[in-house]
């Protein structure tokens, strides 16, 4: 059931892209550590739209309710998308 309208809620979502096979293992290794970001599209801004565009109506009422976000853009072998929602208590 999606969190009640007018309900205050907080986004965090950290989009993992795939480690590229061609960077050297050095920078691989950096990549893992969370030393280097990705700085490819899709953009963090079109990761938000995304994420919360798709999730109108089935985890929230409206993503109108979303009144503080954070996006990481990260590398990882296990490329994924988390969305991680927390309703702000009155």
């Amino acid at each position: 059931e999606p969190i009640a309208a007018k309900v205050e809620v907080i986004a965090k979502i950290k989009a993992y892209y795939p480690i590229p096979a061609s960077a050297s293992k050095k920078l691989q290794a950096r990549m893992r550590a969370g030393l280097m970001k990705p700085t490819t599209k899709p953009d963090t801004d079109n990761i938000a739209k995304i994420c919360l565009d798709a999730l109108n109506g089935i985890a929230y009422h409206d993503d109108a309710q979303i009144v503080e976000l954070q996006v990481t853009k990260l590398y990882s072998d296990e490329p994924r998308v988390m969305v991680r929602l927390a309703v702000i208590e009155a």
